[in-house]
This record gives C-alpha cells, sequence and structure tokens, in this order.
C-alpha cells in the first residue's frame, strides 16, 4: 500500500512539474512581430479603427475568448457598465487571434478572459479572484487592484490598425 502511495505521489509531482514548466514557457511568448498581425480571421475587415488582437497563453482549444473594449475613463473601466463594445470568439491553442473595430479614433483599453466553460460568465472563486484565465492591453503588471486605465490605454488611428497583444494571466 506505502508503494502504491508513493507511485502515486511520485506521478504527481511530475505532473506537477510538467504543468509549471509548461505554463513558464507559455508566459514567456515573446511579443508578436509586424508579420504576426498580418493574419485572416472572419472579423478582420480592414474598417476603420481596426483592432487586431493576439492572446497568447491560451491552454486549451475549448470555450471562448472574450474581449471588452474600453473608453479612455477610469469610471467604469474593467467594469460592464463601462465598456463599449463586447466579442466573443473560439478559443484556440496557443494564441487566438482576431479583429475589433473602435467607434473613433483615439485612445481605448481592452480586457481578455478565456471562458473556458463558455457559460458567457467571468467565473471567480470562493474569495472573488478571478478563477478564469484573463489579461488587459499593454500587459501591465496587476497585484491587489485593478491597475489603472492609463496603464491599458492604446492608440487607434482610423488609417492604421492598432496591434494589441494580451498574456493571460
Amino acid at each position: 500500500m506505502l508503494k502504491r502511495i508513493g507511485v502515486i505521489a511520485t506521478s504527481l509531482l511530475a505532473s506537477a512539474s510538467f504543468m509549471a514548466a509548461s505554463t513558464a514557457l507559455a508566459k514567456k511568448t515573446p511579443p508578436p512581430t509586424a508579420e504576426d498581425y498580418a493574419f485572416d480571421h472572419v472579423s478582420c475587415k480592414g474598417d476603420p479603427n481596426e483592432i487586431r488582437v493576439i492572446v497568447s497563453g491560451i491552454e486549451a482549444a475549448t470555450g471562448l475568448i472574450t474581449a471588452d473594449l474600453f473608453p479612455n475613463k477610469e469610471d467604469g473601466f474593467l467594469r460592464g457598465r463601462g465598456r463599449l463594445l463586447q466579442v466573443k470568439f473560439a478559443a484556440k491553442a496557443p494564441l487566438t487571434k482576431f479583429c475589433i473595430t473602435a467607434p473613433e479614433s483615439g485612445l481605448f483599453a481592452m480586457s481578455v478572459y478565456h471562458d473556458g466553460n463558455a457559460n458567457g460568465i467571468f467565473d471567480k472563486n470562493g474569495i472573488g479572484l478571478p478563477a478564469e484565465p484573463w489579461g488587459i492591453s499593454n500587459n501591465p503588471k496587476v497585484r491587489f487592484a485593478p491597475p489603472p486605465v492609463e496603464k491599458a490605454l492604446f492608440s487607434v488611428s482610423e488609417n492604421n490598425p492598432a496591434h494589441v497583444f494580451i498574456k493571460l494571466n
């Protein structure tokens, strides 16, 4: 019996080590180059104020990637009432690529999350912390509170598509 428990424990440790190494490798994905943003997706139409988005760190091609676009306002940032628009696309591992069109030129911020169970909700654990992988434009460091909107802002112009790279946490 003790030998069996030892084998199970060794197997679990090996699994945990592999998963930790895989996660560390995924988080070290280098930022995309200009060529990486030259992708085709049904959402990319070449519209004015187009934002081309690459989301990395997706471990499984299940569920949806949900993206919210926010204006340059602290009030309502990262809250449903503050978003300008939301899009959802099938998750592709290890990267999901799509486009979203801003309503006008200017400064915007974006948040994304991987809705792995496709229930349409950003699931949280028992103490209110995110239970699903998420990210914010410009990938600001997040400690104990959401970052201010200015750390997530990027520029959108009518003539050139904006390029946004978000790593999931």
